[in-house]
């Protein structure tokens, strides 16, 4: 079978056709070299290119590769883009002096992409940097690398290689980084993970001169900035891998107009084109469905709250690694710079049983140091209470419950308003409040069940369930020290009286054994008499009360103003 002539830099090979044909396909023979085959070009040689049964080989992706890459052309879109980034910082640093914050605002991270609903964030991120040195460190490998891919892929092909480079570093870095990240490296190394994946796409096609920068080759020249982009201080090695990956995938799938058949350009413009929409508009849909229960990407698996005092709630990994103060009170925030955050806090009670929304007020005006605005809105549970509460630029929404002499208290705490998602997450940490037993009165009831006899045992028990609330419980235990003679018998006593003071209507309380003890009591003994009054004011038995607040009249011990406010309901004594 006749054999083709090729002519290339005046050297002659002869070919078989199919052999032709495959060099062409693989770009390992240019369009522009010479070739003599009767079929084809009679007894003339005629340039490749022109001969129409090998337009399909001509055509082939790695021979419009290698086409390109011996053409050298200007890498436009990659000096526009070091340009454009150089204005980025020039506009960054501007805002900054205006008092905004930029950097915050277009960061991409679980914080800013899903809770403040900046779902274009995986787009503004690589345009802003940590500062001048952050930006001069990025720059030069990012121009490099663009350019090596825009000499295989033109412009339309870059674009879609740091398109996939910006979403694929988000789809890692939102759900598993602790802080948000900004930086042009996630290009850089999109465009890196390019080189390689043309490499391998390509092979052989790539002038023998060019292919130390594509494929495995490259790594030799990045080996120090692959060291230091994955082993530096506040680095993102998410935001690293995420871009690599991502540049790697779009080199190896996707078909830009540059490796393109020539009569298909058209056509193939139209499909980056779309594809290119496709990937602008992936984030704002993943952001809106994350937005919209952001506890998918962070579940509240974690235990917090104040243990010790039987106050519960679930949180996030990213919560549980951040907790801190918020105004003295214990709080979880989603990272380290955040602006907000979910506090809970419980304390023991001057007067028990007894929500006072008036001393919430005052302890936050305390807390915040300026007035503050306070209004009740439905709680998130029953058997709360809740509040918001304003000043200046702080905002506290907060829900309290009382259980005996303990108040228990959750909310959240914000610098600036915020934003639905944020709001919505941090209710869903709210709503997974619960009480248990404080560790005091299970220590209390340990200790007890190991001897049972031990009045100071018995009084210690009963003295934590009254803190907890558990009134029936406390009493039953005080009576069961009546009738020890060892001074216990008026430790117990007094205890009842003061439960009963503020509890009248429980069975307990009832029976003789008050008259009993009133009889047996020292007019000295404040701790019995005055919860006396109380309680029979309580039971509405004025006259008897007020008897009691006369013989208390010359008692040196005893508070006039607290006996006064006793009889508060029934008048004074006469």
């Amino acid at each position: 079978m006749q054999q083709v002539e090729l002519r290339e830099n005046d050297e002659e090979t002869l070919l078989h056709p199919s052999d032709l044909e495959e060099a062409l396909r693989k770009g390992t023979v240019p369009g522009s070299a010479v070739v003599r085959y009767e079929p084809w070009t009679g007894t003339l040689f005629a340039r490749i290119e022109t001969i129409a049964a090998l337009a399909g080989a001509v055509d082939a992706p790695a021979a419009r590769a290698a086409a390109r890459l011996a053409k050298k052309s200007f890498p436009w879109a990659t000096t526009l883009l070091c340009l454009l980034l150089l204005l980025a910082f020039g506009l960054q640093v501007g805002l900054g002096l205006m008092g905004l914050e930029p950097e915050r605002l277009g960061a991409v991270g679980f914080e800013p992409t899903v809770l403040d609903a900046a779902w274009w964030s995986a787009w503004t991120a690589p345009w802003l940097h940590g500062g001048a040195r952050h930006l001069a460190l990025n720059l030069p490998i990012l121009a490099y690398s663009c350019f090596r891919v825009e000499r295989v892929l033109g412009m339309t092909g870059l674009l879609l290689v740091l398109l996939g480079a910006s979403l694929m570093a988000a789809l890692l870095i939102v759900p598993f980084s602790v802080l948000p990240v900004v930086g042009s490296s996630i290009l850089a190394f999109g465009a890196w993970g390019a080189q390689l994946g043309l490499g391998l796409r390509l092979g052989e096609a790539i002038p023998r001169e060019q292919r130390s920068a594509y494929g495995w080759s490259s790594y030799l020249l990045f080996a120090f900035f692959l060291v230091a982009g994955f082993s530096a201080p506040k680095v993102s090695v998410l935001g690293h891998v995420g871009g690599y990956l991502g540049g790697l995938a779009v080199s190896l799938w996707v078909r830009p107009e540059t490796l393109a058949p020539r009569t298909g350009v058209a056509l193939t413009r139209l499909r980056s084109l779309g594809a290119g929409l496709g990937l602008l508009a992936l984030p704002a849909g993943l952001a809106w469905l994350l937005a919209s229960s952001p506890t998918l990407l962070c579940s509240l698996s974690r235990p917090a709250g104040v243990l010790q005092d039987g106050l519960e709630l679930s949180v996030c990994w990213r919560m549980a690694s951040h907790p801190g103060k918020v105004m003295g009170l214990d709080a979880w925030g989603v990272g380290p710079g955040s602006d907000s955050a979910v506090f809970a806090a419980s304390h023991l009670l001057r007067n028990p049983d007894q929500l006072d929304p008036e001393l919430l007020q005052q302890d936050w005006e305390r807390r915040l140091g300026s007035p503050v605005t306070q209004t009740e809105v439905p709680a998130l549970q029953e058997g709360w209470r809740a509040w918001t509460l304003t000043s200046g630029g702080h905002s506290v929404f907060e829900q309290a419950r009382v259980e005996g002499a303990r108040i228990h208290r959750v909310g959240w705490y914000t610098k600036r308003p915020l934003s639905p998602p944020r709001k919505a997450f941090y209710e869903a940490v709210l709503k997974t409040v619960r009480l248990s037993e404080p560790a005091e009165l299970k220590n209390r009831r340990e200790a007890w069940s190991k001897l049972q006899g031990a009045p100071q045992r018995t009084f210690e028990y009963g003295e934590a369930l009254e803190t907890a609330g558990r009134y029936e419980e406390a009493l039953a235990l005080f009576a069961r020290l009546e009738t020890q003679e060892n001074g216990w018998e008026w430790e117990s006593i007094r205890a009842r009286f003061r439960i009963c003071s503020t509890h009248s209507t429980l069975a307990a309380c009832g029976g003789a054994w008050r008259d009993d003890w009133l009889k047996k009591a020292t007019l000295e003994d404040v701790a019995i008499r005055v919860p006396a009054i109380q309680w029979l004011v309580a039971e509405g038995r004025c006259p008897e009360a007020q008897q009691q607040a006369r013989r208390l009249e010359r008692v040196p011990e005893v508070d006039p103003a607290e006996v006064k406010q006793a009889l508060s309901t029934c008048g004074a004594p006469r």
